[in-house]
């Protein structure tokens, strides 16, 4: 149900084909969600201030939405004629079950209302929580709207009254309705004989554009993803959601104290990989089409004709694809370096591989920093800092005996924190702590070889890994002291590093 890849690797690519190739699809758009109108909520935010837990809140809102638009979808609403008649029918069909009266009283507030715009939808749901909320609190209520500071004056046990309030309108009861709809939808399309199998795809992208305050931004995604399963029930539902890699390590970051654990939901994850043959099919069709355009549509060269000549012992291909994170647009940006560099030939010499290698590994590293910046925003120093090195490939204690790692400890204690940077912590524990060197040593790394900067070679016995290729993430915690780290080649030329 969510597409897990990296910057480039096609999520968005794969969602315009599902678009493309099928006719009940529906898209949406988070930019005209009106998620907006729930982050500018004053009495959500002050709940969210004093540590009230707003994530059933924001699951009711994903469940609500989704169910609707799988409605719209499936019956094709377009008037809100044809939204009370779908209501009417699912009325009849399951009127007699005592089970399903509460979620078909949840279905009569909505019935007349089934083909509004999905910002209506949240708006007025969220208005309908800051009511009852409004009614529980009382005359907090004011002071709450009134008071900009309100929630710093409070004690310790006035939020807590608050939040017991709140979570008396804020409860599950709302969601079990919705789980009752969700039967009610299962129930009503089994995907086989009266519909013909006919299957609905709601898809969701461009979570990593700015569609939401970051005050709640990673929350609402939270709360996404453990909305999903639920409609699993559905058989002719396909829910599929693009999460950028680095989008979802600051989910991570950001809820870990919600008890949100990323084994519990590897079900749901389609981690989307490519190897050679697929990357180099890719770039042959690309270069058939560069080439038919420049010549004649006859011309039928491929990556081969071009790149004729290897790279000391290396062929082209292997060599190329040895500086990307395989995947479409590190090879595509560097055989476009390459074409540039060319001057206008056609055949590409390994000279000009390498020429061109310099400004691609300029910019894979600009765009690795930026790739990660919310969740891992000293990236740049942590990157300086395994570059200290000054060679491609060493052992981690290398780090400790030059003091290199006291001085990038000391750069990023001596900054302010920003958001949830994972690595302050053991910068300030390091330096003002008197911890050990080690420990911030392999919480660096840990990092760099999450977003795909370094490999790491845990035992002597074993070859080095790579997240893109192996495991995407290794914790501080099993990196051996003894371990070994080589600097992904694609960085080689941006850092300047000395042959081994």
């Amino acid at each position: 149900m969510i597409l897990d890849g990296r910057t480039g690797a096609g999520k968005t690519a794969i969602v315009r084909y599902i678009i493309n190739n099928n006719n009940h699809c529906h898209e949406l758009e988070p930019l005209n969600m009106a998620m907006n109108y729930v982050a500018n909520s004053d009495i959500l935010n002050f709940l969210h201030t004093i540590g009230a837990d707003l994530d059933l809140f924001f699951q009711t809102l994903w469940k609500h939405v989704l169910c609707i638009e799988y409605i719209r979808l499936r019956w094709d609403i377009t008037d809100e004629s044809s939204s009370r008649s779908i209501f009417d029918k699912l009325c009849d069909r399951f009127g007699g079950d005592p089970r399903k009266k509460k979620s078909l009283s949840y279905l009569k507030e909505w019935e007349s209302k089934f083909w509004i715009t999905m910002d209506q939808n949240i708006k007025e749901l969220t208005e309908k929580m800051e009511n009852k909320l409004e009614i529980e609190l009382g005359g907090e209520t004011h002071k709450i709207k009134s008071r900009g500071q309100y929630a710093k004056q409070l004690s310790t046990d006035k939020k807590s009254e608050l939040i017991s309030r709140a979570r008396k309108v804020i409860s599950a009861d709302q969601l079990a309705e919705l789980a009752g709809v969700i039967d009610i939808l299962s129930d009503n399309d089994d995907g086989k004989s009266y519909y013909g199998g006919r299957n609905y795809y709601i898809l969701i992208d461009k979570l990593d554009e700015h569609w939401v305050d970051t005050s709640i931004r990673f929350r609402l995604i939270r709360a996404l993803i453990e909305s999903l399963k639920a409609f699993r029930r559905i058989s002719n539902l396909k829910l599929i959601v693009c999460m950028r890699s680095d989008i979802l390590e600051r989910v991570l970051q950001e809820t870990k104290n919600l008890s949100f654990q990323r084994e519990k939901y590897e079900d749901y994850f389609l981690r989307i990989e490519w190897n050679k043959a697929l990357l180099t099919d890719l770039i042959n069709k690309i270069i058939r089409t560069l080439f038919r355009k420049q010549y004649s549509p006859s011309t039928n060269l491929e990556f081969t004709d071009v790149f004729a000549y290897n790279v000391g012992s290396v062929d082209p291909m292997d060599y190329m694809l040895d500086r990307t994170l395989m995947r479409p647009r590190d090879i595509i940006a560097f055989v476009n370096q390459c074409l540039k560099v060319s001057d206008g030939t056609y055949e590409i010499s390994a000279a000009k591989i390498k020429q061109a290698e310099k400004e691609y590994s300029r910019i894979r590293r600009d765009a690795l920093e930026q790739e990660w910046l919310s969740a891992f925003p000293t990236l740049k120093r942590l990157l300086d800092f395994v570059a200290s090195a000054k060679k491609e490939s060493f052992s981690i204690d290398k780090l400790v005996e030059d003091k290199s790692a006291e001085k990038c400890a000391l750069e990023i204690a001596a900054d302010p924190k920003i958001d949830f940077d994972p690595i302050h912590a053991a910068a300030i524990a390091y330096i003002e702590g008197g911890g050990e060197p080690m420990v911030f040593v392999k919480e660096a790394l840990s990092i760099l070889y999450r977003v795909g900067a370094i490999g790491v070679k845990l035992r002597t016995n074993e070859r080095i890994s790579y997240s893109h290729l192996d495991e995407p993430s290794i914790a501080p915690s099993v990196i051996p002291d003894a371990a070994r780290v080589r600097i992904h080649p694609m960085l080689h030329s941006a850092l300047a590093f000395s042959p081994i």
